[in-house]
């Protein structure tokens, strides 16, 4: 008798031993409180989502600002070429225009088809899986009494995490609706790996809700007394909540949680609101994509470079290879990237004067960035090319039609039938004489100016019957002594055409 009560003390002493180092009322896993390493891991999730449709904006807002340099591009071309009316320069103008003009194309017809959908595509799913996470998120922060928690900080001992305006627990958590104005927004957190910020190790015992500790998260628990079911679990199945990173089982069991690697792709039809997210957020339009980022490379190996040259330089087949570097080098002296930076040095030193297009001061092109002044300023100078141009042809017609007029006016003075030639406007009417005054202007060019076409290819046929000869015989109605020699109308004519076109290049180059 003695022994079987020393042994029934023994058994009493071992039962308080394993009291003292028991934890007290250790929860069932389906009432404990989340991680703090796991929720933490949400928040920034949501704080990253919220940011969505801000950095929508500014990546859309930077392919109108490309767009607008490529149009702001071409107009400064055009200003370029107008200003070197005539010159090679003006060719390469023209070049450089068509260039800007097809990039800015491309860029709105990108934007207009495919950028703009994907890019409210991207907001729309982000923040429809912010707000699937935010709303049970917001209840569970909520949760916090003497007997309650459902988001530990340290155990389920303690209380819930303090939430301020853009934090919860000293993380960023916003839980407020996303702003498309947030434009600096970097979503550093969602990359190709998938969500990075959520946690990694949730397969270790207790790394997806907390074992010490009182309080209870009955809402995350369906079943009977452990949970939110009356009488038995509330749900036939398992429930996801937080878009479906977490699931909650209809039995007494530890939540499941998404691993941080699946949650961005596509698994059983679960967490198919995160995969959605994710894909739309990965497709979303940047400015450094094509056709938006700057082209580099010599300028021939440049596509669009080649469709413009082809096009202005119309040939079958196409110019290509050495034909086509060959132009290239013709019209930009080089084919390496840095003419195409010189051209934009040189069209970026133009002055533009004070009053143009309602400049108060003297201002280069690159000062003035303004899309309607620089149309502006295109139209004033096309005035002036058009009014050169006027000039120039009123010259020359001025001059072909006096020298028109002077030939046929001698007609009369030529009193043998040898001199009264066709070739300068005359003819002879008497068919039994050679000589006397039958030589007359033919027919439609009495006392009449020819145009300036017409009288500048006359011009163009007549011999140069007055070359060569000596100042004293320089005396002819068609030949006029110049300087040291003797020189025909049709020579004159060239000339003054000469002069008249320098004068239309010093007035653009020099007056404006």
């Amino acid at each position: 008798m003695t022994k079987r009560t020393t042994d029934l003390n023994g058994a009493l002493l071992c039962s308080l031993l394993l009291l003292g180092v028991s934890p007290p009322h250790v929860q069932p896993a389906s009432q404990s409180a989340l991680d703090k390493g796991l929720w933490e891991g949400i928040c920034k999730a949501t704080a990253q989502l919220n940011k969505v449709p801000g950095a929508m904006t500014n990546e859309l807002t930077q392919v109108l600002n490309r767009a607008k340099t490529m149009r702001r591009g071409e107009l400064k071309a055009q200003i370029f070429g107008l200003r070197h009316e005539g010159t090679p320069l003006a060719n390469k103008a023209a070049v450089m225009a068509a260039y800007f003009s097809l990039r800015h194309k491309q860029m709105l017809a990108t934007l207009e088809t495919q950028d703009i959908e994907k890019g409210i595509d991207a907001a729309a799913k982000a923040a429809y899986l912010q707000g699937r996470i935010d709303d049970p998120l917001h209840l569970l922060a909520a949760v916090d009494n003497t007997n309650n928690l459902c988001l530990a900080v340290t155990n389920a001992d303690g209380s819930k995490p303090v939430k301020t305006e853009g934090t919860l627990g000293g993380v960023e958590c916003p839980l407020a609706a996303p702003s498309a104005k947030n434009k600096a927004a970097e979503l550093s957190g969602i990359t190709a790996d998938g969500f990075t910020m959520l946690k990694q190790d949730i397969s270790t015992p207790n790394s997806k809700q907390v074992d010490t500790g009182t309080k209870k998260c009955n809402l995350l628990s369906s079943v009977h007394t452990q949970g939110f079911g009356q009488t038995e679990a509330a749900i036939a199945g398992s429930h996801e909540i937080l878009g479906g990173y977490i699931t909650i089982k209809n039995s007494n069991a530890e939540v499941e949680v998404t691993d941080n690697k699946k949650a961005h792709t596509v698994e059983n039809g679960k967490h198919e609101s995160w995969t959605a997210a994710h894909t739309a957020i990965m497709a979303r339009p940047k400015s450094t994509n094509s056709p938006y980022v700057n082209k580099t490379g010599e300028i021939h190996s440049r596509s669009d470079m080649t469709k413009i040259l082809q096009a202005v330089y119309a040939e079958k087949p196409p110019i290509s290879g050495t034909t086509l570097e060959n132009k290239v080098v013709e019209i930009f002296q080089g084919k390496e990237a840095k003419k195409l930076q010189e051209y934009e040095d040189a069209v970026n030193q133009v002055t533009i004067p004070a009053g143009v297009a309602g400049l108060e001061t003297d201002q280069t092109l690159a000062q003035v960035n303004d899309e309607d002044k620089l149309i502006a300023i295109r139209a004033f100078y096309e005035q002036q090319v058009g009014a050169a141009y006027g000039k120039m042809a009123a010259t020359i017609a001025e001059a072909s039609n006096k020298q028109t007029a002077s030939g046929t006016a001698g007609c009369g003075k030529k009193l043998k039938k040898v001199d009264c030639k066709e070739s300068d406007g005359c003819k002879w009417n008497s068919t039994d004489k050679s000589e006397g005054d039958f030589c007359k202007p033919k027919t439609g060019t009495e006392n009449t100016a020819a145009g300036a076409g017409d009288g500048a290819a006359r011009e163009q046929k007549k011999e140069l019957k007055c070359k060569g000869k000596k100042k004293e015989e320089c005396k002819s109605q068609d030949c006029k002594w110049e300087g040291e020699t003797c020189k025909d109308p049709s020579t004159l004519v060239i000339t003054k055409f000469a002069l008249t076109f320098i004068d239309f290049v010093s007035f653009l180059f020099y007056k404006f």
